[in-house]
């Protein structure tokens, strides 16, 4: 979805838009329409990356709303009810298993065992 005409052309016809958030490796597609739509465009995803030898991971893939939220490199992408208020934003912060790593890693460098050592 190059520019904002061919966006809002599509949402006039009924047809979702997207956009793609890549790091590396890594993306998200965020899918602005119906499920359907969402689902459609993962099957197109599929039959592009197959010609070069890659292929989408049945357990890293999955669609969801933007209030259910998802993980992304590490980080919890949400929207929310902004509190005082009516309006919802898309709120990003640290996901629970990132957070569990790091208490893992202060509790095993934090042990009585190796209190003490320098």
């Amino acid at each position: 979805m190059a520019t904002d005409y061919q966006r809002m052309k599509r949402k006039r016809l009924g047809l979702g838009t997207w956009r793609i958030v890549r790091y590396a490796d890594d993306f998200v597609l965020l899918v602005s329409g119906v499920r359907a739509h969402a689902e459609a465009l993962r099957e197109v995803v599929a039959e592009v990356l197959a010609p070069i030898g890659l292929r989408l991971s049945e357990a890293k893939t999955s669609v969801c709303h933007i209030d259910e939220g998802f993980d992304f490199l590490g980080f919890r992408i949400q929207r929310k009810l902004k509190r005082g208020s009516h309006k919802r934003y898309v709120y990003t912060f640290a996901s629970a298993k990132s957070i569990a790593n790091v208490r893992r890693k202060v509790k095993a460098l934090t042990r009585r065992s190796t209190f003490g050592m320098t």
